[in-house]
């Protein structure tokens, strides 16, 4: 049963509850083990994918954990540069006369000018400069060369929350007479970037590649500490968030692997099954327009457990996406496709050409080297232990943004067979989680009845229809009965050991369906759904014999 794409811009607005990402249990976590690391005198790198900067994730995070120190000294971004005023082409410098040459002065320094000890009368000195012809030129101050001197680089902004100069930053921190364990944070991805010198300009000591200044400060304090022989409570401590492409590429492991008075920390693994179900908890309320309301209660649960746990099985930890389908997708299987492209296409992402190869299964504490760039780009993620791609990393839409929208790509059934057996595959999972539990229950509920209408001994049933030792395969006939499965069931039912019910042989024959397509990992698609959530419905109501 196809359903009519919706336009996203027309979709009804999303509620305003959204959690931050803060009260998540994952979240927490993280930021405890930060705390603890930053208690016991280390400093801390935290390393962030690029989609968790642009989100305003990152920036969150490091608020959170920058909170939490009663001393700390939040660096300041640099200020822009200002920019140099251009002069109109053909047009004169000012105070010049058109056709006339510019004199020569000869260039002073303003510190080599002749001091004038004279009297203050109160009436102006002709000093015999030529005011008339044009202003004079006041000497530009001398300009020291290099980053450390420059007032928008990392030491001289640090200095200034400081009250010092650039050069006394460092030993400003581990002075004795200074606040004591101040934490010192920065936001990586704040810093301008890296321009290096040139030979017309005479630079010959340029701040160097790309976060460099991070990196000089991280060995200058780690330095000063040691040579101040500050013992772990007296340490004044870094927290540095940043992307990879923020920091000189040796540097995480260069702290890593040192002296032991650092610590990295990635944002790898760190949002499971449950951060991400507690995020879209409060919009499973929300229903898009012309979305059907199933009027009985229990199939009501069973579709809204369905809807929610295929949203965070499709998902991941990717919090945005999730919000967005969950809001768009109206929980029936034949829309699914079509609502996932449209979130997708909705905002850039990283497409199937990015797509890298995963060599293992389980995920480590870290992305190995080979895979650091595709987590940095959010191909690549830990999910609950194992390694896994993003589905943007394997869904065409990806790769189609708004412009896709209008093509058309946003239709169902608009990608290729990898995809949709990549998607199923989710599907199947998510839905083994919610419904594996009902149709054990049903099954259970089932044999207990069937126990009162055998036509045969009990033993002698077990023995012909029974697959499997059973775990009370020693106890009594009638207790190892119970653990009959619904195929078994079924079977004794059609060869007439059974007499149940047409109630319970319907109910039987659902849940032998159901849990053969998920045995195989396929969907339980809408209309068997339909049909299983209406016979455990009836089935809850006949209690037990």
């Amino acid at each position: 049963m196809g359903r009519a794409r919706r336009d996203p811009r027309a979709a009804a607005p999303p509620p305003a509850v959204e959690l931050p990402a803060v009260g998540l249990p994952g979240v927490r976590e993280q930021l405890r083990a930060i705390a603890a690391d930053l208690a016991a005198g280390l400093h801390c790198l935290w390393l962030m994918t690029d989609g968790a900067v642009e989100s305003g994730l990152a920036d969150e995070l490091y608020r959170a954990a920058l909170d939490g120190e009663p001393v700390r000294i939040d660096i300041p971004a640099p200020a822009p540069a200002a920019p140099e005023p251009d002069l109109v082409p053909g047009e004169p410098e000012p105070g010049l006369v058109p056709g006339e040459p510019e004199p020569v002065l000869p260039w002073v320094y303003g510190d080599e000018l002749p001091y004038l000890d004279l009297p203050d009368s109160g009436f102006d000195l002709d000093l015999g400069w030529p005011t008339a012809e044009r202003p004079p030129r006041i000497p530009a101050p001398r300009r020291t060369t290099g980053a450390r001197h420059d007032p928008r680089s990392l030491l001289a902004r640090l200095g200034k929350e400081l009250s010092v100069g650039p050069d006394e930053a460092v030993a400003a921190l581990v002075e004795q007479k200074s606040v004591r364990r101040p934490l010192v944070g920065v936001r990586a991805w704040t810093e301008a970037d890296a321009e290096a010198g040139t030979a017309e300009q005479g630079r010959t000591n340029g701040p160097g590649p790309r976060g460099a200044a991070v990196a000089r400060l991280f060995r200058s304090l780690s330095a000063a500490v040691k040579a101040a022989g500050l013992p772990p409570g007296e340490r004044p401590r870094l927290l540095v968030v940043a992307r990879l492409r923020d920091l000189p590429e040796s540097l995480p492991d260069e702290l890593r692997l040192g002296s032991g008075d650092s610590t990295v920390h990635w944002w790898w693994g760190a949002l499971g099954r449950l951060d991400t179900a507690t995020a879209i908890a409060p919009l499973l309320d929300h229903r898009p327009a012309g979305a059907r309301r199933e009027p009985d209660l229990s199939a009501r649960r069973i579709r809204r457990a369905v809807r929610a746990e295929t949203v965070v099985e499709v998902c991941g930890p990717d919090l945005a996406l999730a919000r967005r389908l969950v809001l768009e997708w109206d929980g029936m299987q034949d829309t699914l496709a079509g609502a996932l492209e449209l979130c997708l296409a909705a905002e850039p992402r990283p497409g199937p050409g990015e797509r890298p190869r995963l060599h293992r299964v389980g995920a480590l504490t870290r992305p190995s080297p080979e895979l650091r760039q595709a987590w940095a780009r959010d191909a690549v993620v830990s999910w609950e232990g194992r390694l896994r791609l993003h589905v943007a990393a394997w869904h065409p839409a990806a790769t189609g943004g708004p412009a896709a929208q209008q093509e058309g790509v946003a239709r169902t059934g608009g990608a290729d067979r990898e995809t949709r057996t990549l998607l199923t595959a989710l599907v199947s999972q998510a839905q083994q989680r919610v419904l594996m539990p009902w149709i054990e229950e049903a099954r259970q509920r089932v044999a207990t009845r069937a126990l009162g209408r055998l036509n045969r001994p009990a033993a002698v049933v077990l023995s012909e229809y029974a697959d499997r030792r059973t775990a009370h395969r020693d106890d009594p006939p009638e207790r190892a009965f119970l653990e009959l499965q619904v195929g078994e069931l079924l079977r004794a039912h059609n060869d007439g050991v059974l007499a149940l019910p047409q109630e319970d042989a319907r109910l039987l024959r659902l849940l032998v369906k159901a849990r053969n397509a998920l045995a195989h990992r396929s969907v339980v698609y809408d209309h068997t759904l339909d049909e299983l959530c209406a016979a455990l419905s009836r089935a809850d109501l006949h209690g037990d014999p």
